[in-house]
Parts: structure tokens; C-alpha cells; sequence
């Protein structure tokens, strides 16, 4: 959900948005039932519960995201995401190998982080 609010503007958001749910402030920071959200962070949001949120001296942007839980577990490394260990292993040689295609007209490739993935 696009939320866009004026300048000491209020939304409240219901209880019961997702099972899971995050809100991102794109360009100004907010309030979420007191506590202050800086400008470009992802919040996780407590669930079961109604909240309010509001704009401070500046009009604010933001984006609700969020949906079911998911079933299984995932693990996450860098840019990749997955149900399994070995797959994230995988992405990454495949990654450094060059094997995932390319950009047209894109001649920058972004090395793997030094630290590598442990599964």
C-alpha cells in the first residue's frame, strides 16, 4: 500500500493487516504510535494490534507491505534468497561465474561480498 500524508497528518492502521507486515519510509521520517521511524528504514510491525501512524512537520511517503507468513524457513545472503542452504552456495558460484546472464547495454558486474555465505 502506497501511503502518502500530509504534514501532521494521521492514519490509523487496522489490527488485522497481514500475518506478517513491514512499513518503509521513503522520504521523511514518521510516527508510529510514538516511536519515530527514521527516513528510508524498514520496521517490521507488531501484529494484532491497531496502530497509529503520523506525519511530522514535512508531508511523508510510505509503503506497507507485507502478506501470509510464510511455510517454510528462508535464508537469506546478499542478493539471494532461498529454502535451502545449497542453493544460496549455488547462486553464488553461479554469480562469480558470470553463469546468471546479463544486462543489455550494462558493462559493471558487482563483485560477491568478501564474506561468504556458511551454510
Amino acid at each position: 500500500m502506497d501511503i502518502q500524508l500530509p504534514a501532521g497528518g494521521a492514519l490509523a492502521l487496522p489490527a488485522a493487516l497481514a500475518q506478517e507486515a513491514g512499513l518503509y519510509t521513503v522520504d521523511a521520517a514518521v510516527t508510529l504510535d510514538g516511536v519515530t521511524l527514521a527516513a528510508q528504514t524498514l520496521t517490521v510491525l507488531p501484529t494484532g494490534h491497531a496502530m497509529l501512524l503520523r506525519a511530522g512537520d514535512s508531508a511523508v511517503r510510505c509503503m506497507l507491505v507485507g502478506g501470509d507468513a510464510l511455510l517454510q524457513r528462508r535464508h537469506i545472503w546478499w542478493n539471494f534468497v532461498s529454502t535451502r542452504k545449497e542453493r544460496i552456495v549455488q547462486a553464488a558460484d553461479d554469480w562469480e561465474a558470470q553463469r546468471m546472464g546479463h544486462v543489455p547495454g550494462e558493462t559493471e558486474s558487482i563483485p560477491l561480498p568478501e564474506r561468504r555465505f556458511k551454510p
